[in-house]
């Protein structure tokens, strides 16, 4: 087989690769959402979060939105340790000082790992 030849069927294997492999659901990002509250045994908030989609998710970013007493709110980053199942949810706990009002708590970002089949039932 000529060079030529041999970069053509690279990029033809390539090209297949790319067009079969799954394009993840653009709805991903709707499927995910938080719970929370403040904790009282410690200076922290807690919560789940939940992932209705079909995929399993990782890296997860929170942003927390909060104000301290007469000042402007701002906003921490924080990160949820583990994954997510898809269909499922995961806790976490941020520090948080005790005089600060938590506004919201949302999920900045996350990284999607796989696509999980449904559970079988019995």
């Amino acid at each position: 087989m000529t060079r030529i030849a041999g970069a053509a069927l690279l990029i033809l294997l390539v090209v297949v690769g790319l067009a079969s492999a799954q394009t993840p659901d653009p709805r991903v990002g709707n499927a995910v959402r938080v719970e929370w509250e403040r904790v009282t045994d410690r200076p922290a908030i807690e919560g789940y979060v939940y992932n209705d989609s079909d995929y399993r998710i990782g890296l997860v970013r929170l942003r927390v939105s909060s104000r301290p007493p007469g000042q402007t709110p701002t906003q921490t980053l924080a990160w949820v340790y583990g994954n997510v199942p898809a269909r499922g949810r995961w806790y976490f706990r941020v520090r948080m000082p005790q005089a600060v009002e938590v506004l919201a708590v949302t999920v900045e970002s996350f990284e999607l790992i796989a696509r999980e089949a449904p559970a079988e039932s019995p």
